[in-house]
């Protein structure tokens, strides 16, 4: 599995290269918006291979998987998995200067996977803590860096560079990562099959009401995917403003009526001037809804 990194960072390092050449092909003097898939040949050729793959050998495997543990087994593998990756979000809330949110996943990490053996039961939930996501592409959004291009790896999935190189990151910070133990490789492997099986088909319902109907699955999938990335980054690792150090004056109080001085019911923004009823203006745009977001597991 250390092996199956290096290819992983080297694409995230070779389209991070890439990067400079496309902003630069523009001529001087003129602007262009940005266009957030310049490789969109190569991602459509990935997704057309994944989606033959998937028909073919992925969707089939992991309902396979999913019959085969039913009900409390699967919750278990599940809860097991997802217990696997607490040291990352661990990490990431640190990184991210969220002290209170990395001491509760602490806390959880520590009460699942002792009292919950393992992490096969999520006794933490049941005390109110639950599990959240993090990574470190989440942690290079949070401070500014922008996602690059788009990516379509096929078995990866949709991603950009900012994930692409959190995902390579996220893979090495994993304790079994670094880990020694007999059958290493055996068992990372099949943590890692299992992990990507049971993503996909929670995803299956989610996949199949997005690309069912489209008429350019590709295109509606890369689409959901970075609005759906740009709202996490923006509405959940934004950085809280700094405080004002500065030698500012505090606000002036309004003065105060002085004594005898007759009442006015002047009301100030009753008698201001009226803004252009609501109906003349332009209605305001609505976010869109984001469905969940697909994406594979890494473990070590």
């Amino acid at each position: 599995m250390r092996r199956a990194i290096v290819p992983l960072i080297l694409q995230a390092l070779l389209a991070s290269a890439a990067l400079p050449v496309y902003a630069a092909s523009s001529p001087p003097g003129r602007e262009h918006p940005r266009n957030p898939d310049p490789f969109e040949r190569f991602n459509r050729a990935g997704f057309a291979l994944n989606q033959a793959l998937d028909k073919a050998f992925i969707r089939p495997l992991s309902l396979l998987s999913h019959g085969l543990t039913p009900g409390p087994i699967g919750l278990a593998i599940r809860n097991f998995l997802s217990n696997l990756g607490e040291p990352v979000v661990i990490l990431n809330d640190v990184l991210q200067v969220h002290p209170a949110r990395a001491a509760k996943t602490s806390v959880r990490f520590v009460v699942n996977s002792s009292v919950g053996l393992l992490g096969a039961i999520d006794v933490a939930k049941h005390i109110g803590i639950r599990f959240h996501p993090n990574g470190f592409g989440d942690t290079l959004g949070r401070y500014g860096v922008g996602p690059g291009p788009y990516l379509f790896l096929p078995l990866l999935g949709p991603s950009d560079v900012r994930d692409l190189v959190g995902a390579g990151v996220d893979s090495v910070s994993t304790p079994l990562f670094w880990a020694e133990y007999n059958y290493k490789t055996e068992i990372d492997v099949s943590l890692g099959l299992a992990g990507g099986l049971s993503a996909r088909s929670e995803a299956d319902a989610d996949l199949k009401a997005l690309l069912s109907d489209a008429a350019d699955p590709y295109a509606t999938l890369r689409s959901t995917y970075l609005q759906d990335r740009q709202g996490e980054i923006a509405d959940k690792h934004t950085l809280p403003p700094l405080p004002d150090i500065g030698d500012s004056d505090p606000a002036t109080p309004a003065p105060a009526a002085a004594p005898g001085a007759p009442h006015s019911d002047r009301d100030p923004e009753r008698d201001a001037p009226q803004s252009p009823r609501v109906a003349d203006q332009d209605p305001p745009s609505v976010a869109p809804i984001r469905p969940s977001r697909w994406r594979w597991r890494t473990y070590g």
